[in-house]
């Protein structure tokens, strides 16, 4: 049901309603009111090609949550789902990254950079991984290396949302006082998984990775409508999760 509602509720779709009640109006003669929705139609495409919108939503979600200074030692990396195309993953049989695939790339590095470290990747199961993650490359592999031999990657395919990663991560990690775990996901991402982490009682350094914008907005005509309208949805799907999950109580003030 709260996939269906962002999915009425998006910018793109909303645009698509005005062109669909100017249609039923035209039909119905409603010449004034025809001319009223198409108006406003063609004024938010100008407002999305000329104005830098998608900045103005995403920058603030994504300096919300500064990057923490990387520790000497790491006893634990946290890497949230949303960066595997598992549908393509299964049938083509290797890793498909999508455009937040920064989130594994970043995992990889820091798991080098911490050998000692767990790793924990929510959102996908393990057999998205099958030629990864490990000491031996595979035909396959992306990414491999000594320092992935007999390392322990927990897979939690069962999260579904940000809440239900917290929730599972902090349920497989079990950590102890004291011990230091990093947090990866995408910056605009951040505030959010920060926040529910932080409300479950468990405090991670942040990874911000896969940054969406510059954090200087400026002037400059996108006419790629589609990619602009996209990345609008995302932003604002974004900020009404973020709303949704301060009124449930599941944010860290």
């Amino acid at each position: 049901m709260t996939e269906l509602a962002w999915a009425l509720l998006q910018p793109s779709t909303l645009l698509v309603a005005l062109v669909a009640l100017a249609l039923v109006a035209t039909w119905l003669r409603w010449t004034a009111i025809a001319a009223t929705l198409l108006t406003a139609f063609l004024a938010a495409v100008a407002a999305v090609v000329l104005l830098p919108v998608g900045e103005w939503l995403g920058a603030p979600l994504e300096t919300r949550v500064a990057a923490a200074p990387l520790p000497p030692t790491a006893d634990g990396i946290v890497v949230l789902g949303g960066a595997v195309e598992w549908r393509v993953t299964r049938e083509r049989g290797r890793l498909s990254l999508n455009e937040a695939g920064e989130r594994i790339a970043a995992a990889a590095a820091l798991a080098q950079r911490y050998p000692d470290a767990r790793v924990l990747v929510t959102g996908t199961f393990g057999d998205a991984f099958a030629a990864d993650f490990r000491a031996l490359p595979g035909d396959a592999s992306l990414f491999f290396g000594p320092h992935f031999a007999g390392r322990e990657v927990a897979y939690l395919g069962a999260a579904r949302s940000t809440y239900e990663d917290a929730l599972l991560a902090l349920e497989t990690a079990a950590p102890r006082a004291g011990e230091t775990w990093l947090l990866v996901t995408s910056a605009g991402h951040m505030p959010r998984a920060h926040g529910t982490f932080r409300a479950l009682g468990w405090t991670l350094l942040p990874v911000p990775v896969d940054f969406r914008t510059t954090g200087a907005p400026r002037l400059a005509p996108d006419w790629d409508v589609a990619a602009t309208l996209a990345e609008l949805d995302a932003w604002v799907r974004e900020w009404g999760a973020l709303a949704v999950y301060r009124r449930a109580g599941r944010l860290a003030d």
